[in-house]
């Protein structure tokens, strides 16, 4: 059995003509050549990918820098605004001058493509509207907004913060036995609904 194996492995002394040595080194050369192309493409490739990945990271770390920018004025008028209204003696000029900050704040969102959203005497949408409390009413339909607790915005119709909503439920006066325990129930049950959904 060894001397089997021993035969096996004995090396086998080939001839080849000159044609065949010359074919087979050109295909030696060939094979490096591709070989070193495609580590180039590979390192290229490697390249690419990091300085992509650096421009993303980049682009993510500064996207705000044009919106901070724009604030700054109005960041700068709220601080004049708040100096002013320790000394000032007109605290209603104040008040007009601190409303115009805000107008151009808003303004500066809206060419941001933020949008408030609509409520007041909307019915509830509970893809924008957050119920904080209903109101038991006979006048509005159930599920009409009455009030605006807290500005709901989107960007770009996306949804960026719901709008907090004071809405109506109707209850007939002892005409379908509805109670006041049942319109809270009821609201328990709407806010424990959009706690789940977040």
């Amino acid at each position: 059995m060894e001397n089997k194996d021993r035969a096996q492995k004995k090396k086998v002394m080939v001839k080849l003509s000159d044609d065949e040595l010359k074919g087979l080194t050109q295909k030696a050369a060939e094979r490096d050549e591709y070989h070193n192309k495609w580590l180039n493409v590979h390192a290229e490739y490697e390249n690419t990918r990091r300085r992509m990945e650096k421009e993303k990271f980049d682009y993510r770390k500064f996207a705000n820098e044009d919106i901070i920018a724009q604030l700054f004025p109005i960041v700068d008028n709220f601080d004049m605004a708040l100096l002013a209204m320790d000394t000032a003696k007109d605290k209603e000029a104040i008040m007009d001058g601190i409303k115009l900050v805000q107008k151009e704040f808003h303004k500066v969102l809206e060419e941001r493509g933020v949008e408030k959203i609509e409520t007041k005497g909307k019915e509830f949408d509970p893809n924008f509207h957050e119920a904080v409390c209903a109101e038991p009413t006979t006048e509005y339909p159930d599920g009409m907004i009455l009030e605006e607790i807290r500005t709901g915005y989107t960007l770009n119709g996306r949804l960026l913060r719901p709008a907090q909503v004071k809405v109506a439920k109707n209850v007939e006066e002892d005409a379908e036995g509805v109670k006041e325990e049942d319109v809270e129930e009821e609201l328990k049950e709407m806010e424990d609904l959009k706690e789940d959904e977040e």
